[in-house]
């Protein structure tokens, strides 16, 4: 979910200096990529239609797992989010019971997986507009955290949908903990792609959608941008914040290795090529904001942070997770000294009236011989449309 997601060494990929193993992201990629470039159902289905490279790492993670239902990953690699978020609540007393937003906003990366944590959110709120009358799908939501601060500060609905189930049903116990709140928020766990084929998100359902670091992961942007066009209402907008291309940068083949081995990040571009896949999926109005250089402080300062944070981190996690997710941070922070960027994107799906005037504004019009009057007696050749 965004750079913020699980890692651990599973194997040895000696062509792969920057990730120097295959770690969990490589199997969570081609997992990702299996389901993402077309699973013929919504929820579970997955076709093995990933690229080579992304199967291939995951059948040598198969080999070092016990667990095939989660593409090759073990309970521990994968589950080690959902544990982390019960450790830290039993920490602080909260085992059971009832939770407010802030004792689960407080637990920072294990409940937002993305950069800039809840100010991100505010960010979306203001951005958007949202409000009590709104309908949201959040695409990757994760563990709910940002779903439920939003709807929780904006009074609007929020659907997430998660690929990780295990993560996805965490995400669902965490809210139904929080009084109030589960009435306007839910998760589904799938593919959004696959959902949108299949119908199981009805064409024109929300009025916005909203996805924060998540579309790095996907391989397909195209059919996944026509799923969230599909998704929204005429008229409705949109909010995408991701990984880009620093403009006029070109990445390093070590960083194209992090990028892909470490971040599973299949599809990072730069913010031109971006804006001109939305436009070709049909979005209008769109506006790209260079998050370069907060995203830079910010993933250095996360970094130092986990470091300094060693001794409760392993009291409450265990040493394999904290040294897998310094790390992954390093690698992160390191991209981001170098090529790499983020943007937040915002845009919008034309309403039915301005998607009748846009495509009129395409007809071209010529004469076809008829005349029409102009004064008493007087006609002059009459344009019509061209075909």
């Amino acid at each position: 979910r965004g750079p913020s997601a699980p890692e651990q060494i599973l194997c040895a990929l000696p062509r792969r200096p920057l990730a120097c193993r295959a770690t969990m992201f490589a199997c969570r990629g081609a997992r990702l990529a299996r389901s993402w470039l077309g699973a013929s159902t919504g929820l579970s289905t997955l076709r093995s239609q990933a690229p080579r490279a992304c199967l291939a790492r995951a059948q040598a993670c198969r080999m070092n797992s016990s667990s095939s239902d989660r593409g090759g990953m073990t309970d521990a690699m994968y589950n080690w989010r959902v544990a982390a978020v019960h450790n830290a609540l039993k920490e602080m007393g909260k085992a059971t019971g009832p939770l407010a937003i802030e004792d689960l906003t407080a637990l920072g990366h294990l409940d937002q997986y993305h950069y800039l944590g809840v100010e991100a959110n505010d960010h979306v709120i203001d951005i958007m507009g949202l409000d009590s009358s709104v309908h949201v799908l959040d695409i990757g939501s994760g563990i709910g955290g940002p779903a439920r601060y939003i709807a929780a500060k904006s009074g609007c609905r929020i659907t997430g949908i998660e690929l990780q189930r295990d993560i996805c049903e965490a995400g669902q116990e965490l809210t139904q903990r929080v009084p109030g709140l589960a009435e306007r928020v839910q998760f589904m766990v799938g593919d959004v792609i696959a959902m949108s084929q299949s119908g199981e998100i009805p064409a024109g359902t929300f009025d916005h959608f909203m996805s924060l670091l998540v579309f790095l992961h996907i391989p397909d942007r195209t059919t996944l941008l026509k799923a969230c066009f599909d998704s929204l209402r005429p008229g409705g907008t949109f909010i995408i914040e991701d990984f880009a291309a620093k403009p006029g940068a070109e990445f390093t083949s070590e960083e194209k290795q992090g990028l892909l081995d470490v971040v599973s990040a299949p599809t990072v571009s730069t913010v031109d090529k971006y804006v001109a896949d939305l436009e070709a999926a049909g979005f209008v109005d769109i506006e790209a904001v260079d998050l370069s250089g907060i995203w830079r402080k910010w993933t250095k300062a996360r970094h130092d942070l986990y470091v300094d944070s060693r001794e409760q981190t392993v009291r409450t996690q265990g040493e394999d997770i904290f040294n897998s997710r310094v790390a992954f941070y390093k690698v992160v922070d390191d991209l981001f000294a170098g090529n790499l960027g983020g943007v937040r994107i915002t845009g919008r799906k034309a309403s039915e009236l301005e998607s009748k005037l846009l495509a009129g504004r395409q007809i071209k019009f010529k004469s076809d011989g008829a005349v029409v009057n102009v004064v008493e007696g007087k006609t002059r050749e009459r344009a019509v449309k061209s075909y």
